[in-house]
């Protein structure tokens, strides 16, 4: 039933009622004329003062920032951390009436979002948006959306790739890096946290302000799709469903339709095709959107909360992805507004129901979730799609090639009965214990776990349990970098019983009745697909106690009662 309905809403949305006016839509590199309204100078942007052709300088971030909190009393700008080369991330607080503190926002009862841009620095046109919406949200038409909400924004993530420039194809003409000045991808940092910035981000924004919803704006590389913007939510299947299923079920659909009515632009789900004519596969997995936690917008879903990631094509012009970004962002607030309190209680809830199942299915071992997954098909779907390949030629009289093919400016061709292959499913799960102990030499994992904002405590006096240990035989490894799957550790082992051990005083416990469970879960079982153990953690200790050579015990005991 879902397929179909999901086919048939895109295909009658794409036909004109005779009822009403037709709404049009901006295909290629078209946007509306004077789309962006007319500002002051000192609330331009960097690329509208330039026609587009750059985008600004930490410098310019700042004193962009400047201008709103020196013309508002509705702004309040925090630090998000400091750089390893010294440059400050600073986020936007913007709330009617202005507050400071995350106990402020609480007491408001209003929904706290989060917005965040260039975790790429070459992907700019999020940050651009955001310091945009930023202006409207304060001066312009968007003034109502602060009745409900209090919005942080952080445009400028990666402060120390946005300042390393190299030239581009097209607009803007230079761009920043794709990581931080220790050559580190942001957004594979989810689980490790070895960087400042992702630190920073959870000690100050995830773990004191608590989002309901975050939305983090990229850019994709050259498509043969017809969307302005691609959307995806967190796909851990170990997170729980009903805030993923929530954004994906009805945020989403009623985002993209309202783009459609009020910015003339098509939207739809972030994915790739198989490379065939016609496709046969449209996904995410095509589109290197992985079941794994290393994104943030993945993580954060373990966190029982709501999450977009968007990427705007690639191949189109700077002026347009900010404005395909501003659109979807736009309207993702404004449901967020209007359907606040109910997103509310749906992350509540989710808190309530795996504390409870911790307390009640723990111990019997009955309570399971998911290490791995995949993804399987919702059914059928149209999809908007160009049949020529998306290449240019050089500019004439120039060494620049262009960034759009001509025929991309066109409309594109609809293509039906597509396997929409974005199911996000558990292939493998593990019981969940009622907690975990860590040996006190292991006070690095400790920290990390508290990093996170998984609460740990540390004996004050010995603890007797009955549960089971993970005895590892072999670890495979894979080649590769950036924290991707083809480099995951793997372990070979089993599970065995362990009827009664005593930690003494001084171990750390993680006892999973709290709601950050299935997060703790997800990071300290042995098998998770990108947990500790997969995204590298444990290799310090893994080689301490020689586990290449012999089988050793994993170094978390997995409990399931306490005997004292």
């Amino acid at each position: 039933m879902f397929s179909r309905l999901f086919a048939l809403t895109l295909t009658v949305s794409l036909i004109v009622s005779a009822s009403a006016p037709p709404q049009k839509i901006y295909w290629g590199d078209a946007v509306p004329k004077g789309w962006n309204g007319k500002w002051p100078a000192k609330l331009l942007t960097v690329p509208e003062k330039t026609n587009y052709e750059r985008t600004a300088s930490n410098k310019e971030v700042l004193e962009f920032i400047d201008a709103l909190r020196w013309s508002s009393d509705k702004v309040q700008v925090m630090t998000v951390y400091i750089s390893p080369l010294r440059n400050v991330c600073p986020a936007v607080i913007l709330a009617d009436p202005r507050v400071g503190r995350p106990d402020e926002a609480a007491k408001s009862g209003k929904t706290v979002v989060y917005l965040q841009g260039n975790i790429h620095p070459y992907e700019p046109e999020g940050k651009e948006a955001l310091l945009m919406l930023s202006r409207e949200i304060l001066f312009g038409k968007m003034t109502k959306l602060l009745d409900d909400l209090i919005i942080i924004i952080c445009p400028n993530f990666c402060v120390d790739g946005n300042d390393t420039l190299s030239l581009s194809e097209g607009t803007p003409h230079f761009l920043g890096s794709g990581s931080n000045s220790q050559n580190l991808n942001l957004n594979r940092d989810a689980v490790r946290v070895d960087t400042v910035e992702v630190a920073g981000l959870y000690r100050n924004i995830f773990n004191r302000w608590d989002p309901v919803l975050i939305f983090d704006a990229h850019l994709m590389g050259r498509v043969q799709h017809g969307y302005a913007n691609g959307y995806i939510h967190c796909t851990v299947p170990a997170a729980a469903p009903e805030p993923r299923d929530y954004v994906f079920d009805k945020l989403f659909p009623s985002v993209r339709n309202a783009v459609r009515d009020n910015y003339g632009l098509e939207v739809f789900t972030h994915s790739g095709t198989d490379n065939k004519w016609p496709p046969t596969i449209w996904g995410p997995g095509q589109a290197i959107w992985s079941n794994e936690a290393k994104f943030v917008a993945n993580a954060y879903g373990l966190r029982n909360r709501m999450s977009i990631l968007a990427e705007t094509p690639g191949h189109e012009p700077f002026e347009r992805r900010i404005y395909a970004h501003y659109a979807l962002i736009a309207e993702t607030l404004g449901y967020a507004a209007a359907h606040g309190k109910e997103m509310q209680d749906i992350c509540r809830k989710a808190d309530a129901d795996v504390v409870e199942a911790v307390k009640t299915k723990s111990e019997s071992g009955e309570l399971r979730n998911w290490t791995a997954g995949k993804y399987e098909s919702y059914g059928k779907v149209d999809i908007l799609m160009y049949k020529e390949r998306n290449i240019s030629e050089f500019v004439p009289g120039t060494s620049v090639r262009g960034k759009m093919a001509e025929h991309m400016r066109r409309a594109p061709e609809l293509v039906k009965g597509v396997e929409f292959m974005a199911k996000a499913v558990g292939t493998e799960s593990a019981a969940m214990p009622r907690g975990y102990l860590i040996p006190a030499e292991y006070g690095v994992i400790a920290e990390k776990l508290r990093i996170h904002n998984v609460k740990v405590e540390t004996l004050a006096k010995p603890l007797k349990v009955s549960g089971e240990q993970f005895v590892i035989d072999k670890i495979d490894r894979g080649r590769g970098g950036d924290y991707s799957a083809n480099n995951m550790v793997r372990l070979k082992g089993g599970f065995a019983p362990s009827p009664e051990r005593e930690f003494p005083a001084g171990s750390f416990r993680v006892d999973l009745a709290q709601p950050l469970a299935n997060l703790a879960f997800y990071l300290l079982e042995p098998r998770s697909a990108d947990g500790f153990v997969g995204s590298g953690v444990f290799d310090g200790i893994f080689e301490e106690l020689e586990a290449g050579k012999r089988s050793i015990v994993y170094p978390v005991y997995k409990y399931y009662k306490v005997l004292d």
